[in-house]
């Protein structure tokens, strides 16, 4: 709107000041208003002008102020005004005064009235400009009148709150108090907050958020925002507090007391460490503050630096495994414990009154010997009191672990946890990778990937080692499945919660909730993979203590969802993940070449087609990586590129930016010395074009249209075959129907772009001869045919002769959609209704709009199919010969084929690759695409009778 406005007045049209007027009446708009002046000015309506400057002289601050002095003394000069007078950004006022009529000057506001002493500042138009000397804006922002010779200046009355008046929000998270603030009516002015205690009003803090650039061309001020840390306040002792601006102007949610949840939260945790206490509870002082960890407030979940390690890195440990069911996986876990343990360390075992005699007969293999303890229970007592009975053997110099009886463990596993603990002194747990751990879950972060067996645990954690991450990846909770706590953590925190968690499921997140109120930390260890079966002692209840107690974490941690869903949306882990997919796919390619495929991020034909070149580039020896464009992570993130390997192993977290040169390093890497470009939707044109320049050799393979033509199918502003025209009647298409690609290129750069892209190209592949003559009429370059399916016999798909009274059963396959024919067969099924003609149409699949079709009364719809059951479909159906109404020219059709391999003729219009298909190779009839309905009704009554005529 601002600049339809500017537009309008640099060309000198009258009806410039009606975006301004809009704008101003809309938001708080200084820009708006200053140009409506020089508007009204422009087109000489001076009295407008004086009102509307009078005003603006009153409520808002200079701006422009290199123009705005000329336009003020302009609009006095016209209305034979003495002088006019403004306030400054800085709270300073500025006067005009017209030459040669002295400086009688007197300043009043509402405690004092006096002569100033003036500072010359120049002089525009006739008019000489002052400020005042030793002039401070008072605190209480009162209304300042400039007289000269006894009588108001124009915009005397100049409104300091108004100019002044501030809006700002104000309130707690996870770093310090945030918020934002602006002046709406002072652009250029620098946003201020001052923090009070609101016991006795002792300043805290009194900081400028922002140095704003006077003169900027907005609509409106933006929000400043801003984030004042706990360390810059009192940290965990900051007070209740008031946030105001300068002048004592309180933002809305002030005052506030943003630690109140933290200090609950933190008494809590201490009652609950008496209920609960370890072996050895401990009077030693908490961990340092770092930030209020409630989960009232979810963190930034930023990466801190990591310092010298801090403690012991050797400590003995106490690995607690508890143990109820589940014989083979409990033998190897604690076999592989035992195995892996160090000198220092023991294992102690529960055994939960295990109903199975094969644990038992094992944990009594371990009596007297070295490095491993067995507690029994008399009775059934669930996993938290089991593993508190674990947990209250723990020493008060020794870590723990707490372990599921279902993991399987890897060499060396205790010292990669141990490390990650003792990389800063606030770390009270960490929990390591694993293929089923919730958040911590690799290589899906849903944990739903495959149990790998010992040898795969090995290997996984042997990577992570060579990889020797020093990142610290915070996380709001830990994982029972593998806990490692750190004594002092243990000791402080105290056991788990059995009186409220029952048998498991959510006790390890309330105790790192409780943790995590007097100040330790949970990361994850990056250095250690452990398997993790999962579910084996109480499968059977999983859903239900689940539920349960999620909902009994939320009400004991108000918030506690909320901070995991936004760790998940922030995924602070996707970084290493896809470094590992990386590393893991580099050992995997090996000394074989790859080939990318890089295509459009839509079902259908093309991507049937690319997965079927990847299985035939995969039996020749090639890796092909498929590369589909995706969303950015975030909102303010470029958008990505995702790339998935033809192997068969995961690697679902390989998501490279569009910008810069990540993805091609990436297939320089990996020794990609062959790229096939099949589609730029979703991408855009120039995506795809940065990525043909990357000194890869490419081919091209045509699946559309979209590389001349926006709308793809070459379909026109009234559904049907565009016919090809001239570029300025596409263009006129375009603004018509808007595009279908996913990309805002004009549509000569499009076939700029294009035309470039094909010229560097190897080859540009074709499906058969129509759909090269239609791009050589648009982008002249030699194409080459290729085979886009086996070739099908279709020397015994005949149409077969009919009774005139047997009912003609017609089937259409997949989605029809308006390009598909969608209206044609509307059209034709209300024919066939209204002439009772004995023609019924089966569609597999479904259509842009069932009901209309459905009301007809001659059509089914089986609606969507998944793989695999096409062919069962069709012969239910048990129709005579199929119908293809498509309008556009198909560049194939998949559906064509399978019509043959079902033995079934097809009825198709003369357009496109199927009509040069069944004149090829037989198997069908091609009819006039404009056929009256009637006419194509007849023809499918009999369509024997029209082939024998052909």
């Amino acid at each position: 709107m601002l600049g339809i406005g500017l537009c309008r007045l640099a060309i000198g049209e009258p009806r410039a000041s009606e975006p301004f007027e809009l704008l101003s009446s809309l938001v708080i708009s200084p820009t708006a208003r200053f140009f409506l002046l020089l508007t009204r000015l422009w087109f000489g309506a001076n009295d407008r002008a004086f009102t509307e400057l009078r005003a603006f002289l009153r409520e808002v601050a200079v701006i422009f102020d290199d123009v705005a002095f000329h336009v003020f003394s302009a609009i006095c000069d016209a209305n034979r005004c003495v002088g006019w007078c403004a306030m400054l950004p800085d709270g300073q006022p500025v006067l005009g005064i017209r030459d040669g009529r002295g400086t009688d000057i007197i300043l009043r506001d509402d405690e004092a009235e006096y002569a100033p002493t003036l500072r010359p500042m120049g002089s525009v138009r006739g008019f000489n400009l002052y400020g005042i000397e030793g002039f401070t804006l008072p605190a209480h922002l009162p209304k300042i009148h400039l007289l000269h010779d006894g009588r108001d200046m124009l915009g005397s009355g100049i409104d300091s709150r108004a100019i002044w008046r501030c809006e700002g929000f104000v309130e707690g998270s996870a770093e310090g108090l945030k918020g934002w603030c602006r002046y709406p009516n002072n652009l250029a002015a620098d946003d201020h907050v001052r923090v009070h205690s609101v016991a006795d009003n002792t300043p805290i803090l009194d900081a400028t958020v922002s140095r704003n650039i006077p003169d900027s061309l907005v609509v409106e001020k933006a929000r400043t925002p801003f984030l004042i840390k706990w360390d810059d306040l009192r940290g965990s002792q900051t007070p209740a507090v008031r946030v105001t601006d300068r002048f004592g102007q309180e933002f809305y949610g002030s005052p506030l007391d943003a630690l109140a949840g933290a200090r609950y939260a933190r008494a809590q945790a201490q009652w609950v460490a008496t209920k609960f206490p370890s072996a050895c509870p401990t009077k030693t002082p908490l961990p340092t503050f770092n930030q209020p960890f409630p989960a009232l407030y979810t963190p930034d979940f930023r990466e801190p630096e990591v310092p010298a390690g801090t403690g012991p890195a050797t400590r003995p440990v106490a690995v607690i495994i508890p143990v109820y069911k589940g014989y083979e996986v409990t033998r190897e876990c604690i076999e592989l414990a035992l195995r892996w343990r160090r000198p220092t360390d023991r294992i102690v075992v529960i055994n939960d009154f295990s109903p199975d005699p094969r644990i038992v007969d094992f944990l009594g293999t371990f009596e007297d010997q070295e490095g491993i303890a067995i507690i029994s229970n008399e009775r059934n007592r669930g996993f938290t009191c089991s593993a508190n009975r674990g947990l209250r053997q723990v020493r008060r110099d020794e870590d723990a672990i707490l372990l599921n009886s279902d993991t399987i463990l890897p060499p060396g596993w205790i010292g990669r946890l141990q490390e990650s603990v003792y990389r800063q002194p606030d770390i009270g747990t960490a929990t390591p990778l694993s293929n089923a751990a919730t958040i911590f879950s690799y290589p899906r972060n849903d944990g739903n990937n495959p149990i790998p067996s010992y040898d795969e645990v090995v290997e996984m954690s042997s990577l992570l080692a060579e990889m020797d991450s020093s990142r610290i990846v915070e996380v709001p909770t830990a994982h029972g499945f593998c806990m490692y706590i750190r004594a002092e953590c243990l000791h402080q925190t105290g056991v788990l919660r059995e009186d409220v968690f029952a048998q498991g499921y959510g006790e390890e997140n309330d105790f790192s909730r409780r943790a995590a109120s007097l100040g330790w930390r949970h990361v994850v260890c990056l250095g250690t993979f452990i398997g993790h079966a999962e579910g084996q002692s109480f499968s059977a209840f999983k859903g239900d203590l689940i539920r349960r107690n999620l909902e009994l974490l939320d009400g004991l941690h108000p918030g506690y969802h909320r901070l995991v869903n936004e760790w998940q949306k922030h995924d602070p882990l996707g970084e290493f993940r896809r470094d590992m997919d990386i590393r893991r796919l580099s050992q995997a390619v090996g000394p074989h070449r790859c080939v990318a495929l890089v295509t459009h991020d839509r079902e259908g034909g093309v991507h049937r087609f690319v997965q079927e070149r990847a299985l035939a580039l995969s039996e020749e020896g090639f890796v092909p990586l498929v590369i589909s464009p995706c969303p950015a992570a975030t909102e303010d993130a470029y958008p990505r590129w995702k790339i998935v390997p033809y192997l068969m192993e995961d690697y679902p977290n390989i998501l490279l930016s569009r910008r810069g040169s990540e993805l091609r390093d990436f297939l320089l890497n990996l020794n990609c010395d062959r790229m096939e470009i099949h589609s730029y939707i979703g991408a855009g044109i120039r995506d795809i074009h940065w990525i043909s320049l990357f000194g890869i050799e490419y081919c091209i393979y045509i699946h559309d249209y979209s590389w001349f033509c926006p709308q793809i199918t070459l379909v026109s502003y009234n559904d049907v075959y565009c016919g090809e025209p001239e570029a300025d009647v596409c263009q006129s298409c375009i603004m018509d129907r808007g595009t279908a690609n996913d990309d805002d290129t004009t549509l000569p750069r499009l076939r700029e772009l294009s035309a470039d892209i094909f010229q560097r190209a190897v080859a540009v592949i074709t499906s058969c001869d129509d759909v090269a003559t239609r791009y050589r009429r648009h982008i002249n370059v030699p194409t080459v045919p290729g085979q886009w399916e086996p070739p099908v016999t279709t020397q015994d798909v005949v149409f077969r002769e009919k009774d005139s009274q047997d009912v003609r059963r017609v089937l259409l396959i997949g989605a029809i959609s308006i390009e598909k024919g969608y209206n044609i067969l509307l059209k034709l099924a209300r024919h066939v209704a209204s002439a009772g003609l004995p023609l019924r149409f089966s569609i597999v699949g479904f259509t842009c709009d069932d009901h209309r079709l459905l009301e007809t009364g001659v059509v089914t719809i089986t609606g969507r199919y998944g793989e695999g059951e096409l062919t069962s479909l069709v012969q239910a159906q048990n129709c005579d010969w199929g119908f293809l109404p498509a309008l556009w020219p198909e560049t194939w059709s998949y559906v064509l084929t399978e019509f043959w391999r079902q033995k079934m003729p097809v009825v198709t219009f003369d357009i496109g690759a199927p009509a040069e298909r069944i004149r090829t190779a037989g198997g069908g009839l091609v009819v006039p695409l404009h056929l009256p309905v009637a006419s194509l009704a007849a023809v499918l009554m009999n369509p024997a009778q029209f082939g024998a005529r052909q």
